[in-house]
């Protein structure tokens, strides 16, 4: 696993993008594409030829965005709600999510071959990408994503609405 380093920039993008910031639309997505970029940094051996990002839909479009413009790899979007995946045939595969709370979604689509990529994974899905994860962020809370603007009880605002202004 690999976990970006903090420095002042990059806390203060992590702050723009935690659920209690209040922070919504354009602003938001452009942290979640900065931090993409800065974890883009720290990923070698990915050969911008045979490398492929996947974009979970919705919520990973915009950190996905950043490690595409850092990489200058190829870009395809999954909706895991709507289709089947299909693996890229490229040799390197990155799986990018803005938030990953258990792993299930990614769990049944990744091979031993891929990688992750998320902002944000809580610490209990970290033991199944362990070798496979790059994030900029591990955390212990836990909450159901939902329609509200502020976290109460295991009910938050969802980092999709929030990213889309739908808040």
């Amino acid at each position: 696993m690999y976990k970006l380093e903090k420095n002042q920039e990059v806390e203060r993008l992590i702050a723009l993008t935690k659920s209690d910031s209040g922070v919504s639309g354009a602003e938001l997505a452009k942290a979640h594409i900065r931090l993409g970029e800065l974890l883009g940094i720290q990923m070698k051996g990915f050969s911008p030829s045979d490398t492929t990002v996947v974009a979970v839909l919705r919520g990973g479009i915009f950190f996905a965005l950043g490690l595409y413009f850092q990489l200058g790899c190829r870009l395809e979007m999954y909706h895991p709600k709507c289709e089947k995946f299909h693996r890229p045939e490229t040799q390197h595969v990155i799986i990018a999510d803005s938030v990953i709370h258990t792993g299930k979604t990614i769990e049944k689509i990744l091979d031993k071959d891929m990688t992750v990529a998320c902002c944000v994974i809580n610490e209990h899905a970290v033991p199944l990408f362990e070798r496979q994860l790059y994030t900029v962020r591990i955390s212990q809370n836990s909450f159901y994503g939902s329609a509200v603007k502020t976290q109460k009880g295991n009910i938050g605002p969802d980092t999709t609405m929030r990213l889309f202004n739908q808040l």
